[in-house]
């Protein structure tokens, strides 16, 4: 798949010599934001955030698929904490993106434009192939890895997506079990379906996580803090914190979400890789025309 057209949206026009920026990245889960001196070809970041939406980790959906009054009042409250916090940076331009929760809510695109037009904060609800497009720069800027030797598995509340580059493409898988709907899938006895979908994915994924040297980055909602201080992990060491962790919670869903994802793709081991707040050094790159790491036909 050749790079999205539609992420191009992003950029809202001609990079000034140096200007300073604020990216919102809103999630099923939280919503990050980083604020940046964007220059050509570079961006420097001066200021990061994360906040959840719901504290309590309640549902903003409500069972008709639609963004309930109350999740709405939720997100914008959020989004302008986070705001008023990046302020004293004085950014002179802002972007945003929705994913998972927008994507799938009746009312999101409404829901979206309602925020849009309170804030003045244009929110684009971006589609699970542009979401791990993101991902992926996101590594690349931040790690420096070579995006020819990587492929990303980045997991969220709502959804995940694996991500990797092959010649002038951008290959993405994107499924809509995050760690929220696999929590119903556990629930319910039903993880078998998340096996199903893995099975669609695109053969020349598969290869890449066979050939590639950098292995399988993983970022967002990995068991990190269930694996204490380990960054790379392997099927033997989410195997011995399933069974320390027997209760089906939210802790069990994320393990035992990256356990079927790496049985059914055959990923041998995963590296865990910070990234600063969330999606939004994907999305400074991609609205960069002059960076070098996200020049891709």
């Amino acid at each position: 798949m050749r790079i999205l057209v539609a992420i191009l949206l992003l950029q809202t026009g001609a990079l000034a010599s140096s200007e300073i920026s604020a990216a919102f990245d809103i999630g099923t889960g939280k919503i990050k934001m980083q604020v940046a001196r964007v220059s050509e070809g570079h961006f420097e970041p001066l200021y990061c955030k994360a906040e959840q939406i719901s504290p309590s980790n309640e549902p903003i959906v409500d069972q008709e698929g639609m963004i309930t009054w109350e999740g709405q009042e939720r997100i914008v409250s959020v989004l302008k904490s986070l705001k008023a916090a990046g302020e004293e940076y004085g950014p002179t331009k802002c972007q945003a993106i929705a994913t998972e929760l927008f994507r799938t809510a009746k009312n999101g695109p409404e829901v979206a434009e309602n925020i849009s037009a309170l804030l003045d904060v244009e929110i684009k609800i971006i589609s699970p192939e542009e979401e791990g497009i993101l991902s992926f720069l996101t590594i690349v800027e931040e790690t420096g890895l070579d995006p020819e030797e990587i492929v990303v598995l980045d997991i969220g509340s709502g959804s995940f997506q694996i991500t990797c580059k092959l010649e002038d493409q951008f290959l993405v898988y994107g499924a809509p079990y995050g760690r929220n709907p696999t929590y119903a899938l556990v629930k319910n006895n039903e993880i078998s379906v998340l096996k199903s979908a893995l099975g669609g994915i695109d053969p020349r994924i598969i290869k890449k996580i066979q050939d590639c040297k950098n292995s399988v980055i993983g970022i967002g909602a990995h068991p990190k803090h269930i694996l204490k201080s380990k960054t790379d992990y392997d099927e033997k060491d989410l195997d011995e914190a399933l069974l320390a962790n027997a209760d089906v919670d939210i802790d069990h869903t994320d393990l035992l979400l990256v356990k079927t994802i790496m049985e059914s793709l055959s990923i041998s081991h995963i590296k865990y890789k910070y990234v600063r707040a969330g999606n939004t050094s994907g999305m400074f790159a991609l609205s960069n025309p002059a960076s070098s790491t996200h020049a891709v036909k």
